[in-house]
């Protein structure tokens, strides 16, 4: 695992994320943020956590709608396993998170780790496409600066073709294994049986963009999860004094979100702090101190939850955990014997 922090991409995501955290904290005077923080409404900040949590249930729901044709993966499987990807984001680079939260959910619900990183992909396109939606529908209400519009406009249709490109592959899948079976036919006759699996699960995930009634479903949580996220930045907006539209909740929230693309240090710190303290002082004037105040609070309250959440999940499921963790330690040739160790172990126990 820890051969990932020789990569270029972490330094280079490092980097960004210490030139933005100072862009972010020029300029502040940290007496007057600390007052900000004091007076803060702390009911309100109540509710904004709340938020965090019917966030984060939604995209749980969400993330079982794009398994289909496969039903029935229980919540606390999908909302645990979620949690655990989220919180392994927070701490390492190059979003390995996402690879854990297929390994955890193929361990609780036996489903392929090909099918369930094909589900993550689709939705993170999902995700951008309702982000940039949103932002669309707010930039006619306010004085958004010329050179955003452009490159976010330019996100979303990339989004948009990446979804119909899944979509097509989907759609052609006896064509697209034929294009897998050529590519691999050099390698060893066990490794190429094992990728061509991989490839035909992967491609059944995408098949939810060609379900109109799932992909309505998938959408309709999207929509409804991103939206509770811009009631949160506003519900928070509030709670340290920033009297602004709901609109301001929705352009943070987007911006925000968008700046996710950017390469950045685990957690995006700095990254996210810097854009949502420069759109609230530039796009609508507010306090730089009172919106460092903001951007400190709700990246706290946005990191550490999934990670509360996550270590709960990993002590009801240790043997899971167990198993995951081999994986990441580089032992997945032992976790059979690993397995067989653990449960005779709890035996013993119980």
């Amino acid at each position: 695992m820890w051969r990932v922090f020789r990569s270029p991409a972490v330094w280079i995501g490092v980097a960004v994320s210490a030139v933005a955290l100072y862009l972010a904290l020029r300029g502040l005077h940290w007496q007057d943020v600390g007052q900000a923080l004091a007076d803060a409404n702390y009911g309100l900040l109540f509710l904004a956590l709340l938020l965090v949590l019917v966030t984060i249930v939604m995209r749980a729901i969400r993330w079982g709608v794009l398994f289909y044709p496969r039903s029935g993966l229980r919540f606390s499987n999908l909302f645990g396993a979620l949690n655990v990807g989220y919180s392994v984001n927070n701490l390492t680079p190059l979003r390995l998170g996402e690879v854990v939260r297929a390994y955890a959910i193929r361990e609780t619900e036996q489903v392929s780790v090909a099918h369930a990183l094909s589900t993550i992909l689709v939705e993170r396109t999902l995700d951008t496409l309702t982000v940039v939606a949103i932002l669309m529908i707010t930039l006619p209400f306010i004085d958004a600066p010329d050179w955003a519009r452009g490159p976010m406009l330019l996100v979303g249709l990339g989004f948009l073709l990446l979804a119909v490109l899944l979509a097509a592959l989907s759609a052609a899948r006896e064509g697209a294994m034929r294009a897998v079976s050529w590519g691999v036919r050099f390698l060893p006759e066990r490794f190429r049986a094992r990728v061509e699996q991989a490839a035909d699960a992967a491609i059944e995930g995408f098949g939810t963009l060609r379900q109109p009634w799932v992909l309505a479903q998938a959408t309709a949580w999207s929509a409804a999860s991103w939206m509770v996220s811009a009631v949160f930045i506003y519900v928070a907006l509030r709670a340290f004094g920033m009297d602004l539209p709901f609109t301001a909740g929705m352009f943070v929230m987007a911006a925000t979100s968008l700046g996710m693309i950017v390469p950045a240090a685990p957690g995006y710190v700095g990254v996210y702090h810097a854009i949502a303290i420069e759109s609230l002082e530039n796009v609508f004037g507010a306090n730089r101190n009172d919106a460092a105040s903001f951007a400190l609070t709700t990246h706290a309250m946005m990191y550490l939850t999934p990670m509360v959440l996550a270590a709960f999940y990993l002590w009801r499921e240790r043997r899971t955990w167990r198993r995951v963790r081999g994986w990441l330690t580089e032992r997945k040739q032992d976790a059979p014997k690993e397995a067989v160790a653990i449960e005779a172990a709890e035996a013993a126990e119980q």
